[in-house]
């Protein structure tokens, strides 16, 4: 480092020496560069007078109008207000909140008094049934011109005919709700206007009308199921194959036949009785929905077929729970015996 000095000093003497000793000295300094010419451009005001006596911001307004971006009129449907609409009030038997009862219940009242009602409602009396030897309950299967030409339709014969349960263990009348069984037995073919129509004729014709407990959602009927991996509506058993003319001399030969009803379109349907052994099944499923007996089958197209037990029997009691019906998980097979045994003779 002392070297490095020692020179830089030696360095810095001999110019001093040489400027001295020289009579001109030339320092040049560098050029200046060029700066880029910007032209600044002025824009050019022009006064108005303001003779309209407008407001500057009336002035504004009117200039930006055309920009305003302008909506429609139109109002989605509900949107539009509908005070002077009357909401349709919620009886006993309608869709609430998106679900509905399968059941309307009322007082108790003997069996020939429930008949005398219905009849004078325009109803038919296919049968008056006794589910067990005791009485303990009885099943009346009614139906009308309505119901009967809606259902003379392919697959759709099980929805002409509905039920009432007189239960005389628990003392009151179960009846079925028309707006379910026919969501459930219609499928894509429901048609609300007959069912209301059916459910509003019931409902002034028997007194103190409430929703049984067992309420479910509207929209699953047309899919329901126990549950998954079970049958559905569709899932028919075609019990035996001949003409219907055929089936049906076969099944009255039985003896078991409790009701024949004939449909527009050819199609029939039979109401049998069980065994006295399968039909004990609805003291442990309870016997105020008992009105699914007597077992519904559809003759058609050269068909004997019946709703698989499985779903008819969890559809006409939507409230089953699973210890219930492994209590009575032989009585699905047994059901299809009995059936099938009617054809035989």
């Amino acid at each position: 480092m002392k070297q490095l000095n020692i020179l830089n000093t030696a360095i810095f003497s001999l110019l001093i020496s040489n400027i001295s000793n020289a009579e001109t000295i030339n320092i040049k300094i560098p050029d200046v560069p060029d700066v880029p010419k910007v032209e600044a451009i002025v824009p050019t005001v022009n006064v108005i007078s303001n003779s309209s006596s407008k407001t500057n911001a009336q002035i504004i307004e009117e200039a930006t109008r055309k920009k305003v971006i302008i909506f429609s009129e139109h109002v989605a449907p509900e949107m539009i207000e509908t005070k002077d609409v009357p909401e349709k009030k919620i009886e006993v038997g309608d869709i609430k909140d998106g679900r509905v009862a399968a059941y309307l219940h009322a007082p108790f009242m003997k069996p020939k008094d429930v008949v005398k009602i219905l009849q004078s409602a325009g109803f038919t009396i296919l049968a008056t049934f006794k589910v067990d030897k005791k009485g303990s309950a009885t099943s009346i299967t009614f139906t009308n011109e309505e119901l009967q030409k809606v259902s003379a339709k392919k697959m759709r014969g099980f929805a002409g005919a509905l039920r009432i349960t007189v239960d005389k263990k628990n003392k009151l009348l179960s009846i079925s709700n028309p707006i379910y069984m026919h969501r459930a037995f219609m499928q894509d073919e429901y048609d609300a206007a007959l069912a209301e129509k059916t459910l509003a004729t019931l409902r002034n014709s028997f007194k103190d009308l409430k929703n049984s407990k067992e309420i479910i959602k509207f929209r699953v009927l047309e899919r329901f199921q126990f549950m998954e991996g079970m049958p559905r509506y569709a899932d028919m058993q075609v019990i035996k194959k001949a003409s219907n003319e055929a089936l049906l001399k076969s099944a009255k030969k039985s003896k078991k036949i409790i009701y024949v009803q004939k449909l527009e379109n050819g199609a029939i349907v039979l109401g049998v009785a069980l065994g006295k052994r399968t039909s004990k099944f609805i003291k442990k499923t309870g016997y105020q929905n008992a009105g699914l007996l007597p077992y519904p089958v559809l003759i058609e197209n050269g068909e004997a077929k019946i709703l698989d037990p499985k779903y008819y029997i969890s559809v006409m009691y939507p409230m089953l729970k699973m210890s219930q019906f492994m209590k009575i998980a032989t009585v699905p097979g047994a059901i299809s015996k009995d059936v099938d045994k009617i054809f035989r003779k």
